[in-house]
């Protein structure tokens, strides 16, 4: 066999692995949101609450990513990748054992711990292995299996809630992470090591997960409680920790974040849209397992079954949003992905009491044929931009911003919702179990709208953003 068909066939078998990653950490999470509203009623605990949840796996991995990345380019990326596999699968069984809902989210601290090793060089491996003229293929067919999990996740999780119970949903991973994990041992080969990197910058990783968590705190204070003393309080310290680690970063001989990568026209511009798609769509699907079984009186099983149709729109058009952006360039594309967004926000913040599966699927068809034409195109632009000895470092930030992006998201989503509930008259302690939502359901349905009306008003600057880069190096179109 000759070299090039012995390449051609690792190429294949990465993407394979890759995708399978793409696939559990996509299962995991999504299948997770789905429980939310279950699992608040078995502990008998409020939204604001329970959004920890999710928050304690992605707070984790804006706290590690970065230096995992980093750690990937000093002693490669292969043992990291594989052990990351199946430190997730502990959490995940962990947390489905457990009594107690802090025991959840500290065993989803562990799972992200896991999640941050996988995602912090899955992608990295990726860009590496292929071509740069076919790496927008190969990224669309990653976010294909990452939506394959989309789809899997609230189905499946929607029938073992209804069937054998919610714990059941953080067993779902543990297959694929014992085959990804094997078989990334087996055969990807390990990546350039550069030993002559410095040491990790312990003080940008400190200063970055501050920043993370004491934005989250804030936002939740205020879902919880209102704007008090306590969130005048944390919001400084937000700022204080963000002023330290841009000091600290631009210090450092080998930074954690690079910011003179920053300076990148594309690179800048897909980062800060990316953002505000990711966070549009965290708050959207972590308010609508509430609309779908409050107001709508959903089954576990028909919220899956709902939320399915955002992704079954992607399985079919990622690939060819990458191969449209290997000949486009980003710009059109990405543009067009953020005002997609921008309509479908519009048309969740229509929905009602009496709204049916055509009214919740149209919107969400629309916000997938978004992200379709959008991620790929503009995660090949950002690697594009750069150097290879940049890729781990453009790895990280993307990962890093994108995790960051839906624990705001999160938090935004449960902001926006108590907030209205308690402008409308209903306070914290105030606001019953979704299960009674039906009794008195015009206040909750102009929360829902209203939440998603802000929403809406975030995606128009990522449209901003995305007109706004520059020309794609790639090929030299507009991007």
């Amino acid at each position: 066999m000759s070299a090039t068909h012995l390449f051609a066939k690792l190429q294949r078998l990465a993407l394979i692995n890759v995708c399978l990653g793409q696939f559990m950490t996509a299962l995991d999470s999504r299948s997770i949101i789905v429980a939310l509203p279950t699992i608040s009623i078995h502990f008998d605990t409020s939204m604001a609450v329970v959004q920890w949840i999710p928050l304690a796996y992605q707070l984790t991995i804006i706290g590690f990513v970065l230096s995992l990345a980093r750690l990937g380019d000093i002693n490669g990326r292969k043992k990291i990748y594989g052990s990351g596999f199946l430190l997730l699968a502990l959490g995940s069984v962990c947390s489905g054992l457990s009594t107690g809902l802090w025991q959840i989210i500290a065993f989803r601290v562990l799972a992200g711990i896991g999640g941050a090793m996988v995602l912090a060089n899955g992608r990295a491996i990726l860009s590496i292995v292929y071509a740069q003229q076919e790496r927008g293929r190969a990224l669309g067919f990653a976010s294909m299996a990452f939506h394959l999990g989309y789809i899997s996740g609230p189905s499946v999780a929607g029938v073992l809630i209804d069937t054998v119970g919610w714990r059941w949903i953080f067993f779902l991973n543990l297959p694929v992470a014992l085959a990804a994990a094997y078989m990334a041992w087996k055969v990807l080969p390990e990546t350039p090591l550069q030993r002559q990197m410095h040491a990790l910058d312990l003080p940008g990783m400190l200063t970055l997960f501050a920043t993370a968590v004491t934005l989250i705190l804030g936002l939740q204070q205020i879902a919880k409680s209102g704007v008090t003393w306590v969130s005048l309080v944390i919001f400084p310290v937000a700022a204080i920790s963000a002023v330290s680690l841009v000091h600290f970063e631009r210090k450092s001989p080998a930074p954690l974040l690079d910011l003179s990568l920053f300076r990148i026209r594309v690179l800048t511009a897909g980062v800060l849209s990316h953002v505000f798609v990711v966070i549009s769509h965290s708050s959207t699907f972590f308010l609508l397992p509430f609309y779908l079984q409050g107001i709508l009186h959903f089954s576990p099983t028909q919220v899956g079954l709902t939320v399915i149709f955002f992704s079954l729109v992607i399985v079919f058009l990622a690939p060819l949003g990458g191969w449209l952006g290997d000949r486009l360039g980003s710009r059109l594309l990405c543009t067009s992905g953020s005002a997609l967004s921008l309509i479908s926000m519009l048309g969740f913040s229509r929905l009602g009491a009496d709204s049916d599966y055509i009214s919740v699927m149209i919107p969400l068809m629309i916000l997938g044929v978004g992200w379709s034409i959008f991620q790929a195109p503009n995660l090949s632009a950002i690697f594009s931009a750069v150097e290879p000895r940049y890729v781990g470092a453009v790895s990280g930030i993307s990962l890093t911003s994108a995790n960051i992006a839906n624990a705001v998201g999160v938090a935004i989503g449960s902001v926006l919702f108590l907030r209205w509930l308690n402008h409308y008259g209903l306070d914290q302690s105030g606001v019953p179990p979704y299960t009674q939502w039906g009794e008195n359901p015009a206040v909750f349905i102009r929360a829902f709208q209203n939440s998603w009306l802000l929403i809406a008003g975030l995606t128009v600057i990522a449209i901003v953003a995305s007109s706004m880069r520059g020309v794609d190096k790639r090929q030299g179109h507009g991007s």
